[in-house]
């Protein structure tokens, strides 16, 4: 009959037996947080790629999700081919100066406010519920009287809703800022 290691041997083989079980556990924790690691790198990567989104702030506290349209090709495209714009979203329009910018809706399918706002983000002008360019003909564009620097797109009626006017302050709100 075999006899029973001594104390110290089976000891010894109860610490080697937990030690690689805490050896896998660690392991694997760090397997798994570099697989995260990764995951966040990758979301952050292809994060650059989507559309930047901004909050506007109405002077009676009501608050917009905006799309921020940067550049030429998101200026350009705007809410073209989109079949709704929901009561609390919207567009903002970024321009590198003050001027009169015209819009128009082509290819657009929802009516719209489209509201010019000058460098402080107080309201130049609207255009008040702005329908779609007729199937034929001309598609008439809109442009303020005054220079405006930004432009902002809310579904047609929400700035009579809002009872907004020329002068209001609208807080704007994005990282980073869009001035």
């Amino acid at each position: 009959m075999p006899k029973d290691p001594p104390i110290i041997d089976r000891l010894e083989r109860e610490v080697n037996g937990s030690l690689r079980r805490e050896v896998r556990r660690f392991a694997a924790t760090v397997v798994v947080f570099l697989l995260l690691a990764c995951c966040v790198r990758l979301v952050a990567a292809s994060s650059s790629d989507r559309r930047r989104w901004a909050i506007a702030v109405m002077p009676r506290g009501e608050e917009f999700s905006l799309e921020v349209a940067a550049d030429d090709a998101s200026r350009a495209r705007g809410f073209m081919f989109r079949e709704d714009v929901g009561p609390r979203e919207g567009m903002i329009f970024v321009f590198a100066s003050s001027e009169r910018h015209p819009f128009w809706m082509k290819n657009c399918r929802v009516h719209l406010d489209i509201i010019w706002l000058d460098a402080g983000f107080r309201i130049v002008e609207i255009a008040h519920n702005i329908g779609p360019c007729p199937a034929e003909g001309e598609c008439p564009s809109v442009q303020p009287r005054e220079p405006a620097r930004f432009v902002l797109e809310l579904a047609g009626g929400t700035a009579k809703k809002l009872s907004l006017k020329p002068n209001d302050p609208i807080v704007i709100l994005s990282e980073p800022s869009l001035r």
